[in-house]
């Protein structure tokens, strides 16, 4: 099971596990080229009375050898007024650290003795971290911090992160850059599933880690040739779980982020950035905007 989130951008930050990225050369031919089958996950947002501009679906971490930021998406992020992503600028690991904190309870509250046994030992052989490590660093924590490090385990040493390259370019290049959430906003979403539930999670992923890291391989070619027809399928697939609380994590923030755009676009040439599982089906923001009287046109990155 794996949520991609926001918080996996966080985590980088506490584990000191993210690296920057440099900006590219922007020598190349502007013209945007249009995908006829839609399966591009960058797409141009235009509507009379608005500014034109673009919708970019992410994979928030991501290994080296699928990350590819074009001289085109580059020159259109610097060409833009003003950036939007799910969370404005980059968070502050000791604010997010308080957010992830159990209040009276401890780890060991949601897990039987078997479990957490069971648990523990898989962090030491799988990732490295010992049982005196665990106890120190998870005690105290929520349990979905657990969940997002057994997920950050999925990918290489070498992972990128779009958001935080999209962040550094806008910090370069003195381009304004606004989120739809705040931080506490998005940790809160997992404050709405029952801690149980995200226990019950983390075994599944402790009992599945070297499917799901197969899947995960999977999920990130399939990311890479940007075939948007078998990604969204795949992300279904591959999380049931984390799909009994679509609502949650994509609907109703899909929902909650159009006026955003309706507003920002009117006056500014907007690069908006958003986790590539927001983009798509019928109440994802590209068919949200459309209803809106928008014209989405799938362009090449």
């Amino acid at each position: 099971m794996k949520i991609t989130s926001i918080i996996t951008i966080l985590l980088s930050f506490l584990l000191s596990c993210s690296s920057s990225e440099d900006a590219l050369s922007t020598n190349f031919q502007k013209e945007d080229i249009i995908v006829k089958n839609g399966n591009s996950l960058l797409w141009k947002i235009e509507k009379d009375g608005h500014q034109t501009s673009y919708i970019f679906g992410t994979m928030h971490m991501i290994d080296e050898a699928y990350f590819n930021i074009t001289p085109h998406l580059n020159y259109i992020i610097e060409n833009s007024d003003q950036l939007i992503m799910e969370i404005g600028g980059q968070p502050n690991p000791l604010e997010a650290l308080s957010l992830m904190t159990l209040k009276d309870e401890t780890i060991n509250d949601y897990f039987s003795k078997s479990e957490l046994a069971e648990l523990v030992q898989f962090m030491d052989i799988q990732l490295g971290v010992s049982p005196q490590q665990f106890q120190m660093t998870f005690t105290k924590m929520k349990p979905f911090l657990i969940l997002q490090t057994i997920t950050q385990a999925f990918f290489s040493e070498n992972a990128k992160s779009y958001d935080l390259s999209i962040m550094q370019i806008s910090q370069e290049k003195n381009i304004p850059l606004i989120g739809f959430e705040t931080m506490e906003q998005q940790l809160g979403f997992f404050d709405l599933i029952p801690n149980k539930d995200v226990a019950k999670m983390i075994m599944t992923s402790v009992k599945d880690f070297e499917k799901e890291k197969k899947g995960t391989e999977k999920l990130m070619k399939i990311y890479g040739k940007e075939q948007v027809d078998k990604l969204i399928p795949l992300m279904k697939d591959q999380s049931p779980e984390f799909m009994e609380f679509e609502d949650v994590f994509l609907t109703n923030r899909n929902t909650a982020w159009i006026p955003t755009i309706l507003k920002e676009t009117k006056e500014k040439k907007c690069f908006i950035a958003v986790g590539a599982a927001h983009l798509f089906e019928s109440k994802g923001i590209i068919q949200l905007l459309e209803k809106e009287g928008f014209t989405l046109t799938s362009i090449q990155k």
